[in-house]
């Protein structure tokens, strides 16, 4: 039996090159970094992503409603345009120990879309997202210790701090409680410290943001992320038929 070292293999999908192993209880060479697909199993993984991308964003926590969002489909008018291209631009230069992202600007005007939209970049490229709306983080972090009496506070908090990509929508929407504003302040600077992106959605400007959430977190916020306001009308207004 020909046991020679057979030649380094190359992935058909990224072209990296893997070397062999020599596996002592088969007695032969194995590319354990190659799937039976051929491939790496990263690029294994990635394809798999985008063969069921919608159920992918639902498992970051993306509802249905959403799934369709993608920076193809958002509409796009001259005031806007400028927006779409930082999100490109941020997806195509950023590292992770990069700034996050502040998207605010009035209702019905996208930045929901356009968050999601990242999501859906961010996992097409492998990333783990997790993405929650302001006024549901503290409610699924206080139902998820209070009705388990297994898992602490702290330990409710971990998974919004550990996770790769944080997605914070229509922070400010609701006004939060003495807690709530805590325990907010608290995973922004938790994050910012690991050095971990947090992409923001909001109706307000940081200035007006620090009336609900403190100055502190919001000055935080400004030091962690690129800022972008989104111009532009009410889309949902302007769907509605006149009368």
């Amino acid at each position: 039996m020909d046991v020679s070292r057979p030649d380094d293999v190359k992935c058909p999908d990224c072209g990296a090159l893997f070397s062999p192993s020599w596996d002592r209880m088969e007695g032969r060479w194995e590319f354990t970094e190659i799937s039976e697909a051929g491939i790496c199993h990263q690029c294994r993984k990635l394809r798999d992503i985008r063969q069921n991308i919608e159920a992918c964003l639902q498992n970051t926590g993306v509802l249905q409603k959403y799934l369709h969002c993608s920076l193809k489909n958002f509409q796009i008018v001259k005031e806007n345009s400028f927006c779409v291209n930082a999100c490109n631009q941020y997806l195509a230069n950023h590292s992770q120990a990069s700034p996050g992202l502040y998207l605010y600007g009035n209702c019905g005007t996208g930045k929901t879309h356009l968050a999601i939209a990242i999501i859906r970049e961010l996992l097409l490229k492998g990333k783990q997202v997790v993405f929650t709306c302001g006024s549901g983080l503290c409610f699924d972090i206080k139902k998820a210790f209070k009705d388990n009496d297994r898992i602490t506070e702290y330990e409710a908090i971990q998974p919004y701090i550990l996770c790769e990509y944080l997605v914070m929508d229509d922070l400010g929407g609701v006004n939060p409680t003495e807690w709530d504003k805590k325990t907010i302040g608290y995973i922004i600077d938790e994050r910012d410290s690991r050095l971990k992106p947090t992409i923001i959605t909001s109706n307000f400007s940081l200035d007006e943001l620090a009336d609900h959430i403190g100055q502190r977190t919001a000055s935080r916020i400004a030091g962690m992320s690129q800022i972008i306001r989104i111009p532009g009308p009410d889309w949902r207004l302007k769907k509605k038929p006149k009368n």
